[in-house]
């Protein structure tokens, strides 16, 4: 299995957790904020930070990044998307937990379809150099920060979530 391959099985695996997580989550918790403070907030964007905020950010984030990689030329930067036009997200709950599946989907045929040329194309994001596929990995921690967010909010209010390493897939190495 090469680095390509070893990402797109954890990065499926580790959303699909996510998002086994969030469906399971009573419809009082997506948009309750059990600790909030003047510190409670994700950038210009989010001004509190909510199960619901967190993954539609996720969600938003994942297929900008996956949809714009493949356009980058090399040594180009990659704006933030800070003034571009989102996804319209779905309600909080499972109408929300259904679009991420769809964008999953969407996100993994993007980046499966990454010639190695491509993989190897250096960039530019927020003043530090990547390659592509090392970019892929900073998706991945992106979303590990994020759900780790998730999992706090929710011990918060009480609600237990799986173990974050249970990954779903159970037939077959990972990675």
């Amino acid at each position: 299995m090469n680095d390509h391959e070893r990402f797109l099985s954890l990065f499926n695996q580790q959303v699909t957790l996510s998002l086994n997580t969030l469906e399971q989550i009573p419809a009082g918790l997506w948009t309750s904020i059990p600790a909030d403070s003047e510190t409670n907030y994700l950038g210009q964007r989010i001004s509190r930070i909510t199960i619901a905020a967190l993954a539609g950010h996720l969600m938003r984030a994942e297929y900008y990044w996956t949809t714009t990689l493949s356009k980058l030329a090399p040594g180009e930067e990659m704006v933030p998307p800070v003034g571009i036009p989102m996804l319209e997200l779905a309600d909080a709950g499972q109408p929300l937990v259904n679009q991420y599946r769809q964008v999953l989907e969407h996100n993994l045929n993007r980046l499966r379809a990454l010639s190695p040329q491509q993989l190897a194309t250096e960039f530019t994001f927020i003043g530090r150099r990547y390659t592509v596929q090392g970019f892929l990995w900073a998706i991945y921690a992106h979303h590990s920060y994020h759900y780790g967010q998730i999992d706090l909010l929710l011990r918060q209010q009480s609600y237990l979530p799986p173990e974050f390493l249970e990954l779903p897939e159970l037939g077959r190495l990972i990675a």
